[in-house]
């Protein structure tokens, strides 16, 4: 795990190194945060421009890309350069040394609230995935269906030598997919580290940037201190009403609230029941952990939406129409920002496809809203668009080669996006609580002091658009997918409420009681199941037996093999890096494809069907497993099976060698 650590050290240096060349005013907070976001992205892609070449990740591949995150360092040649860094460095010393000798309340609170942060954000990260005496578990559920799809991706990557990629639970098939998160984690497995500890550095390093990227995004569009740090526990915390049934458990609890809760599974942000009311999920439990492209897709948006503020909101320039073409190109190019944010933008078709629609999607409606863009900015937002489709263009097509999703389950009429049979108006309330009355108490109060500048409000436009298009068009197979954009109108809104709420904390002695109030009622769902997440019972996806045999299978297969297993999410394959047939139905149904016919020849081959030998030689089949998930669900026929020779065996798994195996 050291080499690991280390190479995650040295990309987050380059990355702060880097941000001295496109943002000259960012604290050194929000230099980190941006720094280590950009870093990562570019070890991500450079790593993988590398393994295509050498067809692994192997250390050639790991010295070359993190040497290519080090390339700003090139930049310290300059004493400019160099003396600028040690003054924020010097100024932040002396900050941190003038608090430890006059304390104070404000700076105690201050400290406590940043120690509380990293200290939540590691013990959720640290519980995404861990080994117990008895296997591989979690302590958040919505994990047991996206996590482990997420490791069978990061795991053929860090051991399945999969370049170019093909689809690690639909094996023969390309890649149609945003796996770039998944493939940073891969990178910190090679350099060391395990699948839970390259998650964990991904999860850690992402996730604490996010919360100061939207700090510093809310203190820039809103100009609020208080505001700036109440945004990121209104992200983190998101939620409705559930809250409400904890009081209905505890009055049949002996103990009250506490009895209750922990005598309880409930999650308090989403229901899986018949025809549920509750289904906007908290944004960490529910998207950033378990759907891992969200994280490291959401910090690269925040970051362009900051840059996109500082454009619309810096004065026009007025345009002199003696220079020449090329006078006016390098004026635009100077201001490197807006070059950082469509290539931000443009590498996310491969991060979160639907935070790339969000993304461009909101650059285009500000270039509309805002008339001294058309005017006098056109030609760096014409940098911008540029930018973006030079990279975003390749994107697209790299990861839909040859893909066989069907383009049409992406797209449809949906009225009121998940909410079943109940009332769309009561449904949003109960999902969102307070929260969208406090936005539009926000957007109402005008006065002689109003709460929102004209500018700040023409800004927010584009994020209602996100919540208004997802409540009328489905934009994935599964509706509830839908919540991919859904959140982004919660990020959208989450500085504007938390402006409110600064304002009504200013209103003396009775307004902070209120804006306490008002925030724990915001929070509490979202607080609930993050709690649960954290500290609540534990999940199995992985027992004992077969993560033993992962790492025989690991060793005594290559890594191009395919493996037969039931088509399950935690089959113990997914530890191994190797294809498997057909994985959950789940996983690609959600993306598209169509797995009926290949469901069909996989249990035709368990099931030893005449035309089993011919499917396990088309399908290149070189192994099958027979464990605990395929008798409850395949049910193979031992006959037919025990004509192949048994290579491996851990308590109830046998893995059998096909002729196809080499």
């Amino acid at each position: 795990m050291i080499g690991a650590l280390l190479l995650a050290v040295a990309t987050v240096t380059g990355g702060y190194v880097a941000t001295y060349t496109f943002d000259r005013s960012a604290a050194v907070y929000a230099r980190l945060a941006t720094g280590a976001v950009l870093a990562m992205a570019v070890l991500a892609f450079a790593g993988f421009a590398l393994a295509l070449v050498f067809r692994g990740l192997g250390a050639p591949v790991l010295v070359l890309a993190g040497l290519v995150a080090l390339l700003p360092l090139v930049t310290l040649r300059s004493a400019a350069r160099r003396g600028e860094i040690a003054g924020d460095l010097r100024a932040l010393a002396s900050a941190i040394a003038d608090v430890i000798r006059h304390p104070s309340l404000a700076t105690g609170v201050t400290v406590l609230y940043g120690l509380a942060i990293v200290v939540w954000a590691w013990l959720v990260a640290d519980r995404t995935l861990f080994a117990t005496p008895d296997g591989l578990s979690i302590n958040n559920v919505n994990n047991l269906g996206d996590l482990p799809y997420h490791m069978q991706i990061t795991a053929s990557f860090a051991y399945g030598e999969n370049f170019p990629p093909q689809n690690p639970v639909f094996a023969g098939v390309n890649f149609s997919y945003h796996y770039i998160s998944d493939f940073l984690a891969a990178i910190f497995v090679a350099a060391g580290g395990t699948l839970a500890g390259g998650m964990f550095l991904v999860t850690m390093v992402i996730g604490l940037s996010l919360l100061a990227l939207v700090h510093r995004w809310t203190h820039d569009i809103t100009g609020d201190r208080i505001a700036a740090r109440v945004a990121p526990l209104l992200l983190a915390f998101s939620g409705g009403f559930g809250w409400l049934g904890l009081i209905d458990q505890s009055r049949t609890a002996e103990g009250g609230l506490v009895s209750a809760f922990l005598d309880s599974d409930t999650r308090y942000t989403i229901q899986t029941t018949a025809d549920p009311m509750i289904r906007f999920g908290n944004s960490v439990t529910t998207l950033l952990i378990p759907q891992r492209g969200l994280i490291l897709g959401m910090a690269l948006a925040v970051i362009v939406f900051t840059i996109l503020w500082r454009f619309v909101d810096a004065p026009v320039e007025p345009d002199d129409p003696s220079a020449s073409w090329t006078t006016r190109l390098r004026r635009v190019l100077a201001d490197r920002s807006i070059v950082v944010a469509g290539l931000a933008t443009g590498i996310l078709p491969i991060v979160h496809l639907h935070t790339f629609a969000v993304v461009f999607g909101t650059a285009f409606f500000l270039g509309l809203l805002f008339q001294g863009w058309r005017g006098g900015r056109w030609r760096r937002w014409a940098v911008y668009v540029v930018t973006t489709l030079a990279v975003a263009l390749p994107m697209v097509w790299w990861t839909s080669r040859g893909s066989q999703a069907n383009l049409a389950s992406f797209f449809g009429f949906e009225l009121g996006w998940d909410r079943g049979t109940h009332d769309i108006l009561t449904f949003w309330l109960v999902n969102t609580g307070i929260f969208i009355p406090l936005l539009i108490v926000a957007y109402a109060w005008r006065g002689t002091r109003p709460l929102l500048s004209n500018k700040l409000v023409l800004y927010s436009i584009p994020f209602i658009v996100w919540f208004i298009l997802p409540n009328l068009l489905r934009v994935a197979p599964w509706l509830w997918d839908n919540i991919k954009v859904l959140t982004y109108w919660w990020l959208g809104a989450v500085p504007i409420v938390a402006l409110l709420l600064a304002r009504i904390w200013r209103e003396g002695l009775g307004g902070r009681a209120l804006a306490v109030g008002l925030a724990v009622v915001v929070m509490a769902s979202g607080a609930l199941d993050l709690a649960r997440a954290t500290v609540g019972p534990s999940y199995q996806i992985f027992d004992r037996d077969g993560v033993a045999l992962a790492d025989e299978v690991r060793e005594m297969t290559r890594p191009e093999d395919v493996i037969l297993t039931a088509p399950t999410y935690n089959t113990p394959m997914f530890l191994t890096g190797r294809r498997v047939f057909m994985g959950y139905a789940g996983f690609l149904w959600a993306n598209g494809l169509p797995y009926g016919e290949r469901e069909q020849q996989l249990r035709a081959i368990y099931a030893g069907d005449p035309t089993a030998d011919d499917l396990i030689r088309d399908g290149q089949i070189a192994y099958i497993l027979v464990g605990p998930q395929e008798r409850q669900d395949v049910q193979p026929n031992d006959a037919f099976l025990s004509k192949y020779p048994v290579v491996a065996e851990v308590g109830q798994y046998r893995l059998y060698r096909t002729g196809e195996a080499e």
